[in-house]
């Protein structure tokens, strides 16, 4: 696999050099903040399973996959209304930051047929996902006394993190195959975990590791026919995640006149991962019936239910509860030999929530501690939040043409 990317991130304050006077060298008028970034990631990968039969009720399967990356980031930024002399996009000064690793992962899965169908089965593997650079210049030996956007050493790249997963768990059939009950026990230890930082000098959304943590919990689901016609599915999940060990300067290290709030950027042990709910349910109907002599009409209600969300470990740095929400689905389909049509409603019920959220509110002037506030009013337009997408109502048809 090989990904190319570029990126070309400008921000603006309007009427700003007018009111500094004018007279600012810049490729544009009131040009902020840039960063153009360029990257290139190249994963090789060898994997495979072999499984065996034991007896016929009890198998096992093995696995493994051998990989390799490499990752180049060439980036570089300024703040023009701040430094000037910034006339040409040349005087960009471009630093290169490269990662690379190979390594081997493995799986086990053992899982035995009882006599009444249930199968049970655990489950051992392992997985990781690829560090690489954060696409910011580093930082000049001597600071500036202006702004300045950089990274300093322990910022410019982060490393894989991984995972040793154990699962154990059951699926089975009821009622000659009219009702399946699945369920399973699942425990995650992740090193070196990748959470949402920033850097010291700027405050530059960046990757950082954050030492060990863990994720455990449980799932089920369920699907039954009722009837001829009708089916239903419900799922739900439980999940604890959480760091398992400190992780001091995690949201950057405070100068000593702020020192007495530099816990309130450390990570610590026992404190909740971001992005991740605690709960999580759906549940569905789907009802089927033919139509129009030979068309099958299927018509499909479902719905997907989360608990609240944190946006940074521990809710430090000025992290913040988006709180959950339910969403809604609905469509109706018509089937004939050839063609099917849509129509579909998405978000039925016009629900809006907060989905994630962009800087903190201390960009905002709303920190926890009013010394953390960052000092420039311009700056408040880059804290705000995502929501879910609108009620979308459409229509789709598809037709399969024989060959």
């Amino acid at each position: 696999m090989k990904a190319e990317s570029y990126s070309d991130d400008r921000e603006y304050t309007p009427g700003l050099t007018e009111y500094w006077g004018g007279g600012i060298p810049n490729v544009e008028q009131d040009l902020e903040y840039i960063l153009i970034s360029d990257s290139e990631t190249t994963e090789k990968a060898l994997f495979g399973e072999i499984g065996y039969s034991i007896t016929d009720q009890f198998d096992i399967t093995l696995g493994a996959r051998f990989y390799e990356y490499d990752v180049s980031t060439t980036s570089g930024s300024a703040t023009p209304l701040y430094s000037g002399d910034f006339d040409s996009l040349d005087n960009l000064a471009m630093e290169n930051v490269s990662a690379s690793d190979n390594g081997n992962l493995f799986k086990f899965n053992a899982n035995y047929t009882f006599d009444n169908g249930v199968l049970a089965y655990f489950t051992v593997s392992e997985g990781f996902r690829i560090g690489g650079g954060n696409g910011i210049a580093p930082c000049p030996d001597v600071l500036p006394e202006q702004q300045i956007v950089c990274a300093l050493p322990n910022e410019e790249d982060y490393k894989p993190d991984t995972t040793v997963n154990y699962e154990l768990g059951f699926k089975s059939s009821w009622l000659r195959n009219r009702l399946h009950f699945n369920a399973a026990l699942f425990n995650v230890d992740w090193k070196d975990a990748q959470v949402g930082s920033s850097t010291v000098n700027g405050q530059e959304l960046i990757t950082s590791n954050a030492g060990s943590a863990n994720s455990k919990g449980v799932e089920l689901s369920t699907r039954a026919m009722i009837g001829d016609n009708w089916a239903a599915y419900a799922t739900y999940a439980y999940a604890k995640a959480e760091l398992t060990e400190d992780a001091p300067y995690l949201f950057g290290v405070l100068g000593d006149d702020l020192a007495q709030y530099q816990s309130y950027y450390d990570g610590a042990k026992g404190d909740r991962l971001p992005g991740a709910p605690e709960h999580q349910f759906s549940f569905g109907l789907r009802y089927e019936q033919d139509v129009l002599g030979d068309k099958l009409l299927s018509v499909n209600y479902g719905i997907t239910a989360q608990s609240d969300v944190i946006t940074k470990v521990g809710l430090k740095a000025d992290g913040e509860v988006l709180p959950g929400y339910a969403l809604s689905n609905l469509s109706a389909k018509i089937t004939g030999d050839m063609w099917s049509a849509t129509l579909y409603v998405d978000n039925l019920f016009d629900k809006y929530a907060f989905t994630s959220v962009r800087r903190d509110k201390s960009w905002a002037g709303m920190s926890q501690y009013a010394e953390l506030n960052k000092e420039l009013p311009e700056l408040q337009r880059v804290y705000g939040h995502y929501t879910t997408a609108p009620r979308t109502i459409g229509m789709k048809f598809s037709y399969n043409f024989e060959l």
